[in-house]
């Protein structure tokens, strides 16, 4: 069919980019959720992190699943029941991910705090229980020390005048970090005391009840909704072409990355305002329970836009083209899987150290694809895509890529909420939504950006145009937040970032090589600013990874699918699938951050090493394709 003069979908098109906009929000709302996580679940900062590896392993999963499935079949299955019912399938998973949400975290349970002596002696510094009536916070603060936070109203006078307790804690009680002053009056009054008092205290609060709710059941609700994102990506890019003009199709895509961009900006506000109502409420007053009313609101609109495209006179998206078998390779992503999944296992059912397990985890990706592709020289019969090297250098960068943007926030507000970083106490869950939202807002300022090279503009109208979106972007996030009621004044000076990534954008000229390893160097630079300094200033640098990353992978998805002919469409979903890497580099960098001698702070080289070997990799890639007669930056440079 010659699509060539066929017109907009315009309503259509509208209701697609409703599913780009979630994916967004709700990747980027895991880096509110993750604190919150690790805060009520008295989680580690390695275990805090599941909750990425739950959904972006999804992604993995979900890509590997449907290719085997494929393969199996001998054609494509996307292919034959078309990209709109794919997409409706994928909703269909996703609201049933976010229904599985609700009883997810409603099934609290209570225990009496008498009965978990073993989790408060092993508390690391910042775990806590709260009682369930929020009376009483029994905190862990560092060394030997421990912190009693108790209300200061009629619910806490028992424990204000209890003997024992007043004379286990050192001192009298006084107000409590960050606490509110009504009328002169503190809130909260706090006092701390020694280990070897640990028993006497908890015996005095016998009879005070936890609650707990079910984290791996929010993980199982979490891996499903991104398998219905994986299978919504999968179709929904190549949809928004058949939605149009297919030689506009390059525009429909980049409204689409706007858009979900604008979700990652806007993702983590409102996340923070559904757990904790406002910048100045108390973390401790929320429940897990907080996110029922967000995910029954996210179920009803994925069902909206479900129901939207089952009725509407959408073409359905099949196409003839021919799938490229590849059973070698196949068998090498199964084999590489079922080695993650045992390292997983060993993991969870040993005493083993997760860091030294998940260098292994990495060792075995990287192993898998180096040897794949160096027996696909060998013999290239039934490995597909996999024997050309410059898609395997390409797989792998798009694993650390995804891994080191995901693993920058992810831990970002643990290191926000650690003392002497940005302020002398660290912020509390409550106040980390600002600068979540401006990392996220930084990919959406590269990326409205690099989005202004597919409008006819004038060359005097580009370089305009370069200048002045990435501001308005940056004026988007500053005014969602400051609608937020966030004090945004401390966040002004970071358009000195914004100037620095335009520069970069400049010279990078739109090349791919020359802009991926501009943007990689500028990132490893940043990263050794922020772990070696404190402040505003380190928060900046950090923040600045987003503008770094935004238009990365387009440069390392256009240099790894160079070359490959009929192979290309294969590759692209092998590319997709080492989104991976979003599920191993941040529970990583968490590991690393958990152990005392190293911290949360300096955990941070992982992001400078991981952006170390982007910069390598463009120039891997530039060689590779060299070697082939192909040079993307000199054809670009031509035109």
């Amino acid at each position: 069919m010659n699509q060539t003069k066929q017109p907009t979908n315009t309503g259509a098109l509208a209701t697609l980019v409703i599913v780009f906009f979630f994916w967004g929000f709700i990747a980027a709302s895991n880096s509110i959720f993750i604190p919150f996580c690790k805060n009520y679940f008295n989680l580690s900062q390695f275990e805090s992190q599941l909750i990425g590896t739950a959904f972006y392993g999804a992604y993995f999963i979900g890509s590997l699943f449907l290719y085997i499935f494929s393969e199996a079949r001998g054609k494509d299955i996307l292919n034959k029941i078309g990209y709109k019912k794919g997409i409706i399938i994928g909703l269909g998973i996703s609201i049933a991910g976010a229904l599985l949400m609700i009883p997810a975290v409603s099934g609290e349970t209570l225990k009496p705090i008498e009965d978990n002596m073993d989790q408060i002696v092993n508390f690391k510094p910042d775990q806590k229980f709260v009682t369930s009536d929020k009376t009483v916070v029994l905190k862990k603060e560092t060394g030997e020390n421990y912190s009693l936070i108790v209300r200061n109203d009629e619910s806490g006078k028992k424990f204000l005048n209890n003997p024992d307790i007043l004379n286990s804690v050192e001192g009298k009680f006084g107000a409590a970090r960050d606490t509110k002053i009504i009328d002169g009056v503190p809130t909260k009054l706090s006092a701390s005391f020694k280990k070897d008092k640990l028993g006497t205290i908890v015996n005095s609060l016998k009879g005070e009840t936890i609650a707990f709710g079910n984290f791996t059941f929010i993980l199982v609700a979490l891996f499903i909704i991104a398998l219905g994102f994986s299978l919504q990506q999968t179709c929904a890019q190549p949809f928004a072409i058949f939605l149009g003009d297919p030689a506009t199709g390059s525009h429909r895509l980049n409204l689409g990355g706007s858009v979900n961009s604008f979700g990652t900006t806007v993702g983590p506000i409102i996340v923070s305002l559904f757990l904790f109502g406002s910048v100045n409420s108390d973390p401790d007053d929320t429940s897990v329970s907080s996110v029922k009313t967000l995910y029954l609101i996210v179920a009803a609109v994925f069902a909206l836009v479900a129901l939207i495209f089952a009725i509407s006179k959408l073409p359905s998206g099949k196409n003839d083209e021919r799938f490229e078998k590849a059973s070698k390779a196949s068998k090498s992503l199964l084999v590489m899987t079922g080695l993650i999944i045992a390292i997983i296992v060993l993991g969870h059912f040993t005493d083993i150290k997760k860091a030294p397990l998940l260098i292994v985890t990495i060792i075995v990706v990287l192993g898998t694809l180096f040897y794949s592709n160096q027996t696909a020289i060998k013999d290239n019969n039934g490995w597909g895509a996999m024997r050309y090297p410059q898609l395997i250098y390409g797989m792998i960068g798009i694993f650390v890529y995804v891994g080191v943007e995901v693993t920058i926030d992810n831990n970002f507000g643990a290191l926000l909420k650690t003392k002497q970083y940005l302020t002398e106490n660290g912020l509390n869950e409550s106040q980390i939504s600002k600068y979540i939202s401006l990392y996220w807002g930084s990919l959406m300022i590269g990326r409205w950006t690099g989005a202004i090279a597919v409008f006819n503009l004038s060359k005097i109208g580009r370089r305009i145009a370069t200048v002045i979106v990435p501001f308005i972007a940056f004026a988007v996030v500053l005014i969602a937040n400051r609608l937020k009621g966030s004090d945004i004044s401390d966040l002004y000076a970071y358009s000195i970032c914004i100037l620095i990534a335009i520069a970069a954008f400049f010279y990078g000229q739109q090349k791919p090589v020359k802009t991926l390893l501009t943007l990689a160097t500028l990132a490893a630079m940043a990263m050794l600013i922020g772990v070696f300094t404190n402040g505003l200033l380190s928060v900046y640098a950090f923040m600045a990874g987003g503008l770094c990353c935004s238009i990365m992978w387009p440069c390392i998805f256009a240099l790894s699918v160079g070359g490959l002919g009929k192979y290309t469409s294969q590759g692209s979903a092998f590319l997709i699938m080492m989104i991976l890497g979003g599920a191993v580099i941040p529970p990583f960098q968490g590991a690393l951050g958990d152990n005392p001698s190293i911290g949360m702070h300096n955990s941070y080289l992982v992001a400078a090493v991981c952006f170390a070997f982007l910069a390598w990799l463009a120039l891997k890639l530039r060689n590779v394709l060299k070697a082939q007669g192909l040079n993307f930056d000199e054809q670009i440079g031509s035109h």
